[in-house]
């Protein structure tokens, strides 16, 4: 049983951060560059990963550093889509997002987090996964001005997304986080949803790890274990407080990995190691320990640092106890 990030690592009240919004405010003035912005982004990123190692973390991210909101950092790098007015409410985590607008026929440029993966994971002693929002979701949240079909638009993310995830399996990336809180939403359409993840992990063998913040699974489990190329299936069990009933509901796929999100990001009470393994409720029903993923249900973004520490040392030690046992 490893203990995993499976979201961002607040950045906001430390030196580099300061130094960080002042060097922004300076380049919309014309007094600072790209470059200057962006070293400091890398040493914040470089304290966002030392922290959750230092934490005792088996898998991390990097810490979503870059990131203003869910989608830009993707939307902004595929060819046909911009962004509009912020909105708030993204699914999932209800965080404020620019809405993302297809203008044309959507397709991929070029690699959009092959570059932040290859710096993130230099030199580190512990795996790190890039996280980045599905083409179903994106689909749900966006405006449509160019397919006037909901499902094409998909499709077209998916493929788009498809050489993305091809990119960052190049780059070195063995794991990859795929966000879908929407299906949650629109479980009637799990259908669709299937089409989409087949085109999205076609010809891809890095390990995707589909998250499913915000909810339970209840209408769409076990069917989502059958998913083609899912490596691993991460349930938020804080939001979602019956996906662990619905887990030992029903025999677990042999060869797929199960992640479970005990801690929650919303609060900044920090979860004691009895409570993260009382929640759990034990070992009973679940995949042998060796394929279980004790992660974050949330982001820790908007925590402060002591209390998203605080979590995720809890969350390491409670792995390493069940694990022994």
């Amino acid at each position: 049983m490893i203990a995993a990030n499976n979201g961002a690592f607040p950045w906001k009240g430390t030196p580099a951060a300061a130094d960080l919004e002042a060097a922004r405010a300076r380049r919309g003035a014309g007094e600072a560059t790209d470059e200057e912005v962006r070293l400091l982004q890398d040493r914040l990123t470089r304290e966002a990963i030392e922290a959750q190692i230092e934490a005792g973390l088996d898998l991390v991210t990097d810490g979503l550093v870059r990131r203003a909101d869910p989608v830009s950092c993707v939307v902004t790098q595929i060819r046909g889509m911009t962004t509009g007015d912020l909105r708030d409410g993204f699914p999932g985590s209800a965080a404020r997002y620019p809405v993302p607008v297809a203008e044309g026929e959507v397709a991929w440029k070029q690699p959009i987090l092959s570059e932040d993966y290859l710096f993130a994971s230099r030199g580190i002693s512990k795996p790190l996964k890039p996280v980045l929002v599905g083409p179903y979701t994106l689909g749900k949240v966006s405006i449509d001005r160019a397919y006037g079909d909901p499902m094409a638009l998909a499709m077209g993310l998916a493929t788009a997304l498809n050489r993305e995830l091809k990119a960052l399996q190049a780059a070195g990336a063995s794991v990859i986080q795929i966000d879908e809180p929407a299906l949650l939403l629109h479980k009637d359409e799990f259908p669709i949803f299937t089409r989409l993840w087949e085109v999205l992990g076609r010809g891809v063998s890095a390990t995707l790890c589909l998250h499913l913040e915000g909810g339970d699974a209840q209408g769409i489990y076990p069917g989502i274990t059958r998913l083609k190329r899912l490596g691993c299936l991460s349930l938020d069990c804080v939001a979602g407080k019956a996906n662990l009933a619905l887990v030992r509901s029903a025999p677990f796929p042999e060869g797929l990995k199960l992640g479970l999100g005990i801690v929650d990001g919303g609060s900044e009470a920090i979860e004691s190691v009895e409570e993260i393994k009382s929640r759990l409720g034990g070992a009973d029903g679940l995949p042998p320990h060796d394929r279980v993923i004790l992660g974050t249900a949330s982001g820790l973004g908007h925590l402060s640092r002591e209390a998203a520490s605080g979590k995720l040392r809890n969350l390491a030690r409670a792995a390493r106890d069940l694990s022994s046992r």
